[in-house]
């Protein structure tokens, strides 16, 4: 049963006596939502008391939230919603504990219907299918220390969700380890960090989100810092197979080097020109080994201006990698689901 904001029925009560007072007739919304959901797993079923949740935003604003079951064949249907021209609106379903999204959805002038589909899938605990499809690695100078961002595009290519087994004294389930290099401090998350959506350990944290099926499905994106030395070395290991790997360095502040290491030239970014290096593949388990070799700087005058500048820069080439993500998708994401499990 479809169930309207008490914000939105008041709202219309008030237009309708508006109406009636000036002689008008209200104006049908006529706006409707439909869609299928599937299980992606083979052999997996859509329960036939699965609920799903259609969230509608103006901007970054969630304006109104409604609910409906599916039916016997797994569709859905939301009609007469009072949804705007120009909002945009998406679907969620929570199964085992999962939340899953449909594609998002911007409503435009005359458009009545739209069908937004979903699937869902039986989980696993076993990382056998998880693999790091991308991961970016950022390195500069931030005064007498180093600033690491390490940026990730986690995918799966089997057909059940990931959940990673229970962690014994949280309750929580998690997947994904990181082990900080020796020296590693500072560290920060984009979004929910330690004891929300990540959980520390002993030189390192824990990933508690859920990996369904697909190339790109979870990122991943922290920042800390290493003592600055002349020559630092820095092994970072990963406990499932990485394809690919970038690691970019400002022009004139820092240089690396490593046996499977390879320049990739340099690229023309916002903040300046930058150093790029390219590595891997990796198997699960297999380090990636490089050197962090400071460059020298021309009088002690200039070092000053300069590392001001490379740390604005620094700044500035993180956070384009966090303003890459959908607004709207990334609120839903870090919302806790509303019916139940332990994500």
């Amino acid at each position: 049963m479809m169930r309207l904001p008490r914000f939105s029925r008041l709202a219309g009560l008030a237009l309708l006596v508006l109406l009636a007072a000036t002689g008008a007739a209200p104006t049908p919304q006529g706006i409707g939502v439909m869609g299928q959901v599937t299980n992606g797993t083979f052999g997996g079923r859509v329960p036939s008391d699965l609920l799903v949740f259609l969230h509608v935003f103006s901007g970054v604003e969630e304006t109104g939230t409604y609910e409906t079951t599916v039916t016997a064949d797994g569709s859905f249907r939301f009609d007469g919603l009072a949804i705007a021209e120009g909002e945009s609106v998406v679907v969620r379903a929570v199964y085992q504990g999962v939340p899953y999204f449909s594609d998002l959805c911007t409503v435009e002038p005359g458009q009545h219907v739209r069908s937004l589909p979903i699937v869902i899938y039986e989980t696993t605990e076993d990382l056998a299918d998880v693999l790091i499809t991308q991961m970016h690695v950022f390195v500069s100078e931030a005064g007498d220390r180093l600033q690491v961002g390490e940026h990730y595009l986690v995918g799966n290519a089997g057909d059940r969700t990931c959940v990673g087994g229970e962690d014994s004294s949280t309750g929580r389930r998690t997947t994904l380890t990181f082990t900080l290099p020796d020296g590693a401090g500072d560290l920060r998350f984009d979004g929910p960090g330690l004891g929300e959506r990540f959980l520390g350990r002993a030189g390192g944290f824990v990933d508690t989100r859920p990996i369904p099926p697909g190339p790109a499905e979870v990122e991943i994106f922290f920042r800390y810092h290493l003592p600055s030395r002349d020559r630092l070395r820095v092994e970072r290991v990963f406990d499932v197979p990485v394809e690919s790997l970038v690691l970019v360095v400002p022009e004139d502040s820092v240089s690396l080097t490593g046996e499977d290491i390879t320049s990739a030239g340099t690229l023309d970014m916002e903040m300046g020109t930058a150093l790029s290096y390219t590595a891997g593949p990796l198997a699960a388990g297999e380090p990636l080994l490089f050197t962090v070799v400071a460059r020298p700087q021309p009088s002690a005058v200039s070092k000053t201006d300069s590392v001001l500048s490379r740390n604005a820069r620094a700044e500035i080439a993180l956070g384009l990698i966090a303003l890459a993500v959908a607004i709207v998708a990334t609120y839903l994401l870090l919302r806790p689901p509303t019916s139940g499990g332990p994500f």
